[in-house]
């Protein structure tokens, strides 16, 4: 027998979130009667091996055709489609798997759900950089659950000082490992593009929240001290992320910060800065926003903004 592709028809599904994080699932509204499902049968019963995986992926391949005559407007939106795949793969034996197909091709074409916490995803490749006690990074995994494999979380001091410093920073970096997310400390932002680890991968997102010198005056050699730390950060990052890879940082948006002028700093080592969105730390529960040289005491992020960077 033959490769059979038969797609039953295509349709699009709106998303709620009950959550800050929650797998992303097909909904109708009660009142509607619901449509049919999305369906694609693969008979590969008669095939080899190398044959079965190329007829897998040519139904991939067809199902993205399906998509090219799409208008999806702002870039900034993803749309994600499930269509349930049924592979034959003996005789009277099949085997039935969600497939999720994106407009974003740094989605992965087969995955079980997407998992989502505020504005990143468990598909997205993401390294964290300087992450105080590791309690973002934590928000990110538990929401990814045992998709948090995607997570890289870096420190720039060492375990021993984080340990003697945060209460709670031993139990946020068990819950990466136990995730298989990587831990790395002792990695210095103006330098990690060159670390013998992260040397070797490009990410989808690049995270900096709250960079800061561990200078407090509003001096003009201060204000130096900030903006040479994030200048440096910003130059390895663009080194680090893929072709349409993001960079954010996250930095208060008031008084003396707003001199350190993040926007003109992307700029300047042409970066194009796409989008600036107010940051709410609610969206990341377990996150806290330490001090960076010692102490175990929180600081008011607020008000705060994200700014968007990417490679121009």
């Amino acid at each position: 027998m033959g490769q059979i592709i038969s797609y039953l028809c295509k349709w699009r599904y709106p998303r709620t979130y009950k959550s800050n994080y929650e797998t992303i699932v097909s909904q109708q509204d009660n009142n509607e009667s619901k449509p049919p499902e999305q369906h694609c049968i693969i008979n590969i019963s008669d095939q080899n091996e190398t044959e079965k995986q190329e007829a897998v992926d040519q139904a991939e391949k067809d199902y993205h055709k399906l998509d090219d005559d799409d208008d999806h407007g702002n870039e900034q939106i993803v749309v994600e489609d499930a269509v349930q795949v049924e592979v034959v793969v003996e005789n009277n034996v099949s085997t039935t798997t969600n497939t999720t197909i994106s407009n974003s091709n740094r989605i992965p074409s087969e995955i079980s759900s997407v998992k989502r916490i505020g504005q990143y995803n468990s598909t997205q490749k993401i390294l964290l950089v300087g992450d105080g006690d590791f309690s973002f990074s934590a928000s990110l995994a538990l929401a990814f659950g045992d998709s948090a494999l995607n997570i890289t979380a870096t420190s720039f001091d060492s375990q021993e000082f984080l340990m003697n410093n945060y209460g709670k920073f031993f139990g946020n970096k068990a819950h990466l490992q136990a995730r298989g997310s990587k831990v790395l400390h002792d990695v210095n932002a103006n330098k990690m593009a060159k670390h013998p680890i992260l040397i070797n991968y490009l990410y989808d997102r690049v995270i900096f929240n709250f960079p800061h010198a561990g200078r407090f005056t509003h001096t003009d050699s201060n204000l130096q001290k900030h903006q040479k730390l994030i200048r440096g950060f910003l130059r390895n990052a663009k080194k680090m992320i893929e072709d349409d890879g993001e960079i954010h940082i996250t930095s208060k948006c008031n008084g003396f910060y707003l001199k350190w002028d993040i926007p003109k700093l992307g700029s300047d080592l042409g970066l194009h800065l796409f989008q600036e969105m107010k940051f709410k730390r609610g969206k990341y529960p377990g996150y806290n926003t330490k001090y960076g040289f010692g102490g175990d005491k929180n600081f008011d992020c607020n008000p705060s903004k994200t700014y968007m960077f990417r490679l121009l």
